[in-house]
Order: structure tokens, then C-alpha cells, then sequence
């Protein structure tokens, strides 16, 4: 449980740096984009495996959708979902769990998100499809939280009213 409050931590950290430094280029966007990769510690593995200028869609690509970065948010919810599989549950049911379903959303929306669109910047100079997905991700890894603590973490029985009995 340790471990996976700290990966669901380190995976809506990294969705709001992402939010905070992406969705509204600036002018200047290497400049950011830099700061960026030094705070997530991946300047060096950038470097080496894309030989390039910066760029908004490789960054994306290591820091958001690479789950072989362990700095990056993919990796975050590869583990998150090793995690909830060990997680003790109900055998007899033929339906995923709650906590297993959000988790199964959230990977799976990385694993298909196309990194080049969401560089795309619209009209308004935004990054809109990139906004919609971090803040959909981080929705999810909140209601993920709430479920595990309220399946496994709450112990808080029913109220007894003794006036009933």
C-alpha cells in the first residue's frame, strides 16, 4: 500500500507538472521544455535516445507514454496496475473490481494516446487535447485513491443507533 500511494502520488504530480508547463507554450519553449526534462530527471536519457533539438512530442513521449522511464507516468501506472492485480478480492466475482477497472482506464488511454497529437497547439495557442487527458488521468488517479482507501483502508463499521434497540 506504501508503494502504490506513492506511485498514484508520482503519477498526479507528474500530470499537473505536464499541465502546469505544456498545455500553454510560451515563446521560448525549449526553455521550458529543458526545465522540464532536468526536473524529472531525464535530460541525459532525452539526449541519448532522441539526438535532437527539444521538442514537445519526444518530451511527451518520455515523460508521459514511455513505461520503460521510470521517471515518466506510464511507468507510474505500470506499477500501479502490478499492484491492484495483488491486491486480495473478491475470486468469486466474474466483473473487475472498481480500483482494477480506473486503473485498467487510465493505462490504456496512455497506451493509446498518439504523443504528436496531443503536441499539436490549436488556434487559441493551447494544447487542448493534452489538457483533457491529464486532467481526465488525474480525475482518475483521485477516484482511484478513494477506491483502494475505501475498500481496503476504511475500517469505520456502520453507525449503531442504540435507541433502537
Amino acid at each position: 500500500f506504501l508503494d502504490l500511494g506513492r506511485r498514484i502520488e508520482r503519477a498526479l504530480q507528474g500530470c499537473q507538472l505536464l499541465n502546469a508547463t505544456l498545455t500553454k507554450p510560451g515563446d521560448d519553449e525549449s526553455v521550458s521544455l529543458e526545465l522540464l526534462l532536468e526536473i524529472a530527471d531525464s535530460i541525459m536519457t532525452y539526449r541519448n535516445r532522441y539526438l535532437a533539438t527539444l521538442q514537445p512530442a519526444p518530451v511527451l513521449d518520455l515523460l508521459l507514454t514511455d513505461e520503460s522511464n521510470p521517471r515518466s507516468i506510464g511507468f507510474q501506472l505500470t506499477c500501479i496496475m502490478e499492484h491492484i492485480t495483488h491486491l486480495p478480492g473478491d475470486q468469486h466475482t466474474a466483473t473487475r473490481s472498481v480500483d482494477n477497472r480506473i486503473a485498467l482506464s487510465m493505462q490504456n488511454s496512455l497506451r493509446l494516446a498518439q504523443v504528436y497529437q496531443l503536441a499539436e497547439v490549436n488556434r487559441s495557442g493551447n494544447r487542448e487535447k493534452l489538457h483533457r487527458m491529464l486532467g481526465k488521468v488525474g480525475r482518475q488517479l483521485l477516484d482511484l485513491s478513494d477506491a483502494i482507501s475505501g475498500q481496503y483502508l476504511v475500517h469505520a463499521g456502520l453507525p449503531r443507533h442504540f435507541g433502537s434497540v
